[in-house]
């Protein structure tokens, strides 16, 4: 069998005889996606809060000072409170403070909780559809937070550093990423549909078609006559 090679120049062709197809179909990916993050989607804004895990505020410290010992202690603990953070026991009191219309599971979905590096210090964010709400989410999640350690671990050693507030930036849409995104996919799809297209179509345009495929001579030529 006989292998057929196509150089770069036939391939600028195929995509030249179908540019209209590359167009309408990018343009119209970067308009649905324009609607979609402008009008469509929700924006979701993130609200965060820290908190510290320190000794004891009833303990006291050897001769006033923080002992490295409890500096590395603290930091295994913060580990461990990163998890019951998220529990149900305290995720149902801020419900229940805030009287919000959804579960523990639905609840815990919307917050993320994690160390701040190799610190003792812990981050509670939450993402909620309204500014406000996410940020009174997370200072009554913090709060609960701090009031069951006190009844689970039997000590009072977490504090909050820094309160929510209602961010005034949303972290999605982003319609200039997802627009960007939707046209590199449509000129992906439109070339993909284009050598679709190419390849089921057998017909013959050209003499260069005929001497290419059929491996025939041409002995003549039909014009074509236009008024």
């Amino acid at each position: 069998m006989n292998e057929e090679e196509i150089d770069l120049r036939e391939i600028l062709a195929i995509l030249g005889k179908r540019w209209w197809l590359i167009l309408i179909i990018t343009v119209a990916a970067v308009v649905i996606s324009g609607v979609l993050s402008f009008y469509v989607i929700k924006p979701t804004y993130q609200a965060s809060t820290s908190l510290i895990v320190s000794k004891s505020q009833t303990a006291q410290y050897n001769n006033g000072q923080i002992q490295f010992q409890d500096v590395q202690t603290n930091r295994l603990l913060a580990s461990t409170y990163a998890e019951i953070a998220t529990s149900r026991s305290v995720l149902q009191e801020a419900i229940n403070k805030l009287n919000l219309n959804m579960t523990t599971d639905q609840l815990k979905k919307n917050i993320d909780v994690a160390e701040e590096g190799d610190t003792e210090v812990i981050n509670i964010s939450v993402k909620d559809n309204n500014p406000k709400t996410a940020a009174d989410i997370a200072n009554a999640v913090a709060g609960s937070f701090v009031d069951n350690i006190v009844k689970i671990m039997k000590v009072d050693n977490v504090s909050v550093i820094d309160e929510a507030i209602p961010p005034t930036t949303k972290i999605s849409p982003k319609p200039t990423l997802n627009m960007s995104i939707a046209a590199i996919l449509g000129i992906m799809v439109s070339i993909f549909i284009i050598f679709l297209l190419e390849y089921f179509d057998k017909t013959y345009k050209n003499i260069d078609d005929v001497k290419k495929y059929l491996d025939l001579p041409v002995l003549g030529v039909i014009p074509e006559l236009k008024d």
